[in-house]
């Protein structure tokens, strides 16, 4: 059974119309409906706030459907792309800025140490970042379509 099946099975059992159930959780009809027809899935929060409201397991609405399950995983990996992706940035960045405003600085102990500092930190953006790639293809490995 898939979490569509289960969506329009509670809202049936509880004999509410779609735009009664989507009332409850703060989305239109037409979401309800999306919903019901696998075009979109709840978040999580809301999957959390049937469960609670209706004492349906969690477990039931998640592990029943692989699709939902894959959609999580996928949202997860996108989620910790874009937050590596901003500390690589902020690395590389700041680097590049710190070692750019040093060519303009005159020749001190201190310029030389912020150019150390600055090479350093693009150091640490590029090797966050090859490590993110690297687990981006691993992902993307995994998850092949056949």
């Amino acid at each position: 059974m898939n979490i569509g099946n289960q969506i329009s099975n509670i809202r049936k059992k509880q004999q509410l119309t779609q735009e009664e159930f989507g009332r409850l959780f703060h989305v239109t009809r037409q979401t309800v409906s999306n919903w019901e027809n696998e075009k979109s899935y709840p978040d999580l929060q809301i999957l959390v706030d049937m469960s609670n409201q209706f004492e349906i397991s969690l477990d039931t609405l998640l592990k029943e459907d692989s699709k939902m399950v894959n959609a999580i995983d996928k949202e997860r990996v996108l989620g910790t792309i874009k937050h590596e992706k901003s500390i690589i940035d902020f690395f590389t960045g700041a680097g590049t800025g710190i070692v750019a405003s040093c060519l303009f600085s005159p020749d001190s102990t201190i310029r030389t140490v912020a150019i150390i500092v600055g090479l350093v930190m693009i150091g640490i953006g590029w090797y966050k970042k090859a490590k993110c790639d690297k687990k981006a293809f691993k992902y993307m490995e995994e998850h092949e379509e056949v």
